[in-house]
């Protein structure tokens, strides 16, 4: 079935999606759940074009940031929904009102919670578990409200959706969660990764100042994506002479940044790793594209974009062997234990001396990057939708 024409008392069926995540500024808050939102409303949109749509928005999101496929209703919130807290109480007092009002049918809510009480069918994506499994990283007031809204939402949700099999397992497990309404849905691949010319790449680096070979490592700088050992594995290739380059770390300072820190100051070549903070859209891609190798060692991840938009932009790439990691690079790279810092120094090497194997695993990781689809995993969530609107 490549559309949904669902119907309800006679009437075509309305969805309400929740997208209050959604942000169209240039910041780290325009990242993971912001972007997976953004791609599924619009090939959602794009594939259905017989259902009615109310997409939900918050007050700093004047328009979408793509040209729907056909109109659709977009409801701004008064309420400053950009601001977490107000967010959370507009979702749960406030959204009800809405979804009455308007007549939904169904609400897709695109980050872990559904209101406590609404008058239509509801589902629910949930992207990690991370406050129940890394619990440092969150405050005790978030981490518990998160526990519990979200234990509550995949019960009065007629459907779950999952990035991974991972994320799937932890929340039949963790949450009690039916197995038979827990989906998995992968992200897509976005358009903008793709391989780029070599005088695209030659001008980029120009740019940017980068002038040597480089390594490179995007994601939010925290404990769970083992920066610390990365940094000493780089150290390692650089002092056997394996490699002559830079290691450029791309992403925003995170919480528990102390060993981080500390393992940079003490590198021997410190002065070869460069923080470039918070990459923009536009530049993301010519960053993939002009690394010689993209090492992401995360012990913990919902699904692990920064690998998938690797791969699509034709980079070898090493990543950990836990979590949804291993779902996303299948055969198509290498994978180590993510705090065996030996381990990890002796995989890079063995890409960068290797042209043969870097060729290999380019072009393994595109035909494998060509596996996530955001226009299928849309028909999907369509499908999903039909089967609870119109039970068999």
């Amino acid at each position: 079935m490549s559309t949904c024409s669902s119907t309800v008392g006679g009437r075509m069926a309305t969805i309400g999606l929740n997208a209050l995540v959604l942000r169209t500024d240039a910041s780290y808050r325009n990242a993971g759940p912001s972007r997976y939102t953004r791609n599924l409303v619009e090939n959602i949109i794009s594939a259905s074009p017989s259902l009615d749509f109310t997409v939900f928005v918050n007050d700093q999101v004047s328009e979408l940031p793509f040209t729907p496929a056909r109109p659709v209703q977009l409801r701004r919130t008064r309420a400053p929904t950009s601001r977490t807290g107000i967010r959370i109480l507009w979702e749960h007092f406030v959204a009800p009102w809405h979804i009455a009002i308007s007549k939904l049918d169904l609400v897709h809510s695109m980050l872990n919670v559904v209101p406590v009480a609404s008058p239509a069918k509801h589902v629910v994506t949930i992207h990690d578990l991370s406050f129940m499994q890394i619990t440092a990283a969150h405050p005790p007031l978030r981490r518990w409200y998160l526990t519990a809204a979200t234990w509550l939402s995949v019960r009065r949700a007629a459907a779950v959706l999952a990035d991974s099999i991972a994320t799937r397992n932890d929340v039949i497990k963790l949450l009690g969660a039916d197995p038979r309404k827990v989906h998995v849905l992968y992200p897509g691949t976005e358009p903008v990764f793709h391989p780029r010319s070599c005088n695209e790449n030659h001008a980029f680096r120009h740019n940017v100042g980068q002038h040597r070979p480089f390594i490179l490592f995007v994601g939010t700088l925290e404990p769970r994506k083992n920066v610390d050992v990365l940094v000493h594995a780089f150290g390692s290739i650089i002092r056997d002479r394996i490699f002559d380059g830079d290691l450029v770390l791309a992403g925003g300072r995170g919480w528990g940044m102390g060993a981080i820190d500390s393992a940079i100051a003490q590198s021997p070549v410190r002065d070869r790793i460069r923080q470039i903070g918070y990459v923009n859209e536009g530049d993301l891609p010519f960053w993939y594209n002009s690394a010689d190798l993209v090492v992401y060692p995360s012990s913990f991840e919902g699904f692990g974009f920064p690998v998938l938009e690797a791969m699509a932009s034709g980079t070898p790439v090493i990543t950990s062997n836990l979590s949804s990691l291993p779902e996303v690079i299948g055969n198509a790279g290498l994978m180590t234990e993510p705090r065996d810092t030996a381990q990890l120094a002796a995989a890079m090497a063995s890409v960068l001396t290797s042209p043969q194997r870097k060729e290999a695993m380019r072009r393994q990781g595109l035909v494998q990057a060509e596996r996530f689809n955001w226009s299928i995993t849309a028909k999907k969530c369509l499908n999903i939708y039909q089967d609870i609107l119109e039970p068999r």
